[in-house]
C-alpha cells in the first residue's frame, strides 16, 4: 500500500473541532482527522480555538502523520479519525 501526505490542500478545522488533513492512498485522495482531545492531551493545544489546534497540528505533524500511516496500513487505507487513545 502506497501512502503519502502530499500537502496539496492545507489541513483545516472541521465543524466538529477536528483537524482534517489530506492523504493519498494508492493514488486515491482521502481525508483523515485528528481530534481536538488528542491535540490537547498529547500535542499541547491550549484551547479549542481553530488557530491553536492548527498550530499544535503543524508543530507535531511528523508524529501525527506517522500514526495516521500506521492506522491506514492496519485498516486497508480507509479514512481514520485519530483520538487521544491512539497516542502514547
Amino acid at each position: 500500500m502506497e501512502i503519502s501526505f502530499p500537502n496539496l490542500v492545507m489541513p483545516k478545522v472541521t465543524a466538529m473541532g477536528t483537524i482534517s488533513f489530506q492523504t493519498l492512498v494508492d493514488g486515491e485522495y482521502i481525508w483523515c482527522e485528528i481530534s481536538c482531545e488528542a491535540l490537547r492531551d498529547h500535542f499541547g493545544a491550549h484551547s479549542m480555538d481553530g488557530n491553536d489546534l492548527l498550530y499544535s497540528f503543524h508543530m507535531s505533524k511528523e508524529e501525527i502523520l506517522q500514526t495516521a500511516r500506521n492506522y491506514l496500513e492496519l485498516n486497508g487505507g480507509r479514512p481514520v479519525l485519530l483520538m487521544a487513545v491512539n497516542f502514547k
